[in-house]
């Protein structure tokens, strides 16, 4: 499996799915890349002013909202949604959406068996404090120095926020996949080639969407600290 790329989350155009329910508000749907015989999906969704609600479906979800703002009321309370907000939920999670302005989000579903939890949010991932950070294990250049802040692990997803300083390392993705949304920051990814091909390389600036998939290996070169909203899913 190849990495997949989208260069602009907010400017990605997008395929109307339109309301069930001509009652409820207008959505459309893109970028619905499906992996494991369906069970995985990842993309970006919009849905303009309305309300709607129900019980999702059998899967885990996690997504970041990327414009608009909106309230989705459930059991335990409620959560304001606007751009930066980091939130997952659990299988079967019955809610009220109401959508105030028109509202994007990128978002990753797992399909696939798992047991129930409960949701989790975080107001804001671009500006949330992350812990003290600590040095790259392994360095090509610079003194990168990174940290992260775990929201939701769960079944086979793990959600976070990940903050990197200037430099140049190494990666691997062994056993699991990542999609990630950059909200600050630029930075270069260079993903190495199967078999002697040629790689492939991605600019990193805000609003970047990549998924970068198990088996994959390459470096980061970071030019201005970067930081992410990660979804990590295990193979």
């Amino acid at each position: 499996m190849a990495a997949m790329y989208t260069p602009s989350i907010l400017d990605t155009p997008l395929q109307p799915t339109g309301p069930v329910d001509p009652t409820q508000p207008a959505r459309a749907l893109t970028g619905d890349w499906p992996f494991l015989d369906g069970e995985l999906q990842i993309g970006v969704w919009e849905c303009t002013p309305g309300t709607f609600g129900g019980t999702t479906g059998d899967y885990d979800e996690a997504m970041l909202m990327v414009g608009g703002r909106a309230t989705v009321t459930h059991d335990s309370g409620s959560f304001d949604l606007a751009p930066g907000t980091l939130w997952t939920t659990p299988r079967q999670w019955q809610c009220e959406w109401q959508v105030h302005q028109t509202v994007r989000k990128m978002y990753v579903i797992d399909h696939r068996s798992g047991a129930p939890d409960l949701a989790t949010h975080l107001a804001n991932a671009a500006s949330v404090p992350l812990p003290d950070g600590a040095p790259r294990p392994v360095v090509i250049s610079g003194d990168p120095v990174e940290a992260s802040l775990s929201t939701w692990t769960h079944d086979r997803l793990a959600v976070g926020v990940w903050e990197c300083t200037p430099g140049e390392f190494p990666f691997c993705r062994d056993g699991y996949q990542e999609v990630f949304c950059v909200l600050a920051g630029r930075g270069t990814l260079h993903i190495d080639g199967a078999h002697g091909a040629q790689g492939m390389v991605f600019s990193l600036v805000p609003g970047v969407v990549i998924l970068t998939p198990s088996g994959c290996s390459g470096r980061w070169v970071v030019h201005e600290t970067v930081r992410k909203a990660y979804v990590t899913i295990a193979d």
